[in-house]
């Protein structure tokens, strides 16, 4: 009789969650941020490797969850697999991937895809490779003109089993579910051609902006064919969680400095000391004042940053100062942003730009409070990290423009295990672009209400 394999327990949702994946060859496991998807998963392969159904997993996940997470997970829940992390160069990746018969789960970056890609061209069908995929946040793979997803939906139908895992399946709109959709179900629910399915379920209203909005009925539909191939852990199925309150800090800039703001804003121009600094486009002019609100702006080509003002590195100081060494998560924007973090609070350590082994020290540290700052990127570190057991508060300089990468963010530290209130400092540059991505990501408003009431608070403030 063969020994159950996990040697931890898992909670009620999660062995759900584990049968449902186990019993199907494509389908997406949903659950809110921190739910323990890894967990779930590695569990539902270990018993269809133990029952002799499949013999390897390949894992496609953000870099550093690859780096920091996947191995961690599998040592927790099912050590007696055997898991590699393809990492280095490629020659040493290629060498890893010729001995995955060797082993029961390999790990990569969704960065390398297209080179995964190339290198399974030469594997024959019915290797062990082939076995099972896992793609770790599908909502990475959401655009249909990416060059990862496109490669992966012409090779899925190749792998035996086909699982995805996300916390966000369709971040800004039904559309974003159907590259996933394509890749988990090798094409099997809507077809391999997204201007065909688009055209059967939307209507071009914009052609300038190309915004294509959803045919009567065509939202229910969607999400009812798609939960054929997916399951849904419930916010009310997770444990509870400590009070998450989110503190916005208005700050405000120098009038000089807002002088050069609206210079730009109007002119797409601006004059700093001697510096003259051109925007090229209003897209351009946007990313050049989300500079100026976090206190500098780059010259041309993004290079040769200006110093403008030091208004929210003074806000994190005092910040940092009353928490009383209470560690503290820091989100940045920019790298200059993060080069002034580390000239005002010494050599704060980042996530971001590091290799795996030095991400999993820092998380490791962070873990044990040996670390009482500790910044990073929400792009790169705003998925599938645990740093709940080494605080509760986190600040961001600005808002992000996404709220997917928001939320991700926030839940490294707001999810199961932590014990404690958590808070979390947003410093908003008053009258700023920063006003219009608060509304968009905290206020939860669409980008057309987010503008316009961004729009409202500058006319008052001239009357």
């Amino acid at each position: 009789m063969n020994a159950p394999l996990p040697t931890r327990i898992l909670r009620s949702y999660q062995q759900t969650a584990a049968t449902y994946l186990y019993e199907r060859d494509a389908g997406f496991l949903i659950a809110p941020l921190g739910a323990g998807k890894g967990a779930a998963t590695l569990t539902a392969f270990a018993d269809l490797y133990r029952d002799g159904y499949r013999r390897h997993a390949l894992v496609v996940a953000p870099k550093l969850v690859a780096t920091t997470v996947w191995p961690a997970e599998a040592q927790s829940w099912t050590p007696s697999l055997r898991l590699a992390l393809l990492d280095g160069g490629p020659s040493e990746r290629r060498a890893l991937l010729v001995t995955a018969h060797e082993r029961e789960v390999t790990v990569i970056g969704i960065d390398l895809v297209p080179w995964l890609v190339a290198e399974l061209a030469g594997v024959p069908d019915g290797h062990p490779l082939l076995d099972v995929l896992i793609i770790d946040e599908t909502s990475k793979l959401k655009d249909p003109d990416s060059k990862r997803a496109r490669a992966l939906a012409k090779i899925a139908g190749r792998f035996k089993t086909r699982w995805g895992l996300t916390g966000t399946p369709r971040p800004n709109s039904s559309q974003d579910l159907f590259m996933p959709a394509a890749i988990i179900s090798a094409g099997a629910l809507w077809g391999r051609g997204f201007i065909p399915w688009r055209n059967r379920y939307f209507y071009l209203r914009n052609p300038v902006t190309d915004e294509w909005l959803p045919q009567p009925g065509a939202e229910q539909q969607i999400a009812g064919e798609f939960a054929a191939i997916a399951m849904t852990v419930r916010d009310e199925d997770m444990p509870d969680l400590p009070p998450c309150n989110i503190v916005v800090s208005p700050v405000a800039l120098p009038g000089e400095v807002m002088s050069v703001y609206r210079q730009m804003e109007d002119e797409l121009f601006a004059e700093i000391g001697e510096r003259s600094i051109e925007a090229v486009s209003p897209l351009v002019a946007t990313g050049k004042l989300a500079q100026l609100a976090n206190g500098f702006m780059y010259g041309e080509g993004n290079t040769d940053p200006v110093p403008v003002h030091a208004a929210k590195l003074e806000w994190l100081r005092e910040l940092v100062e009353s928490l009383d060494g209470e560690p503290l998560l820091i989100a940045y924007e920019f790298v200059e942003v993060l080069r002034g973090i580390r000239a005002a609070l010494g050599d704060v350590p980042t996530l971001s730009g590091a290799s795996g082994t030095e991400a999993q020290k820092l998380v490791d540290d962070w873990n044990a409070g040996a670390l009482p700052l500790l910044a990073f990127h929400p792009a790169s570190a705003g998925h599938g990290l645990n740093l709940q057991h080494g605080g509760s508060r986190m600040a961001w300089l600005s808002p992000s423009w996404s709220a997917e990468l928001t939320e991700q963010a926030i839940a490294r530290i707001y999810r199961p295990g932590q014990m404690r209130k958590v808070t979390i400092h947003v410093c908003v540059a008053a009258g700023t672009v920063d006003e219009l991505k608060r509304n968009r990501v905290i206020g939860k408003m669409s980008a057309q209400d987010a503008f316009k009431r961004y729009l409202e608070q500058i006319k008052r403030k001239e009357r």
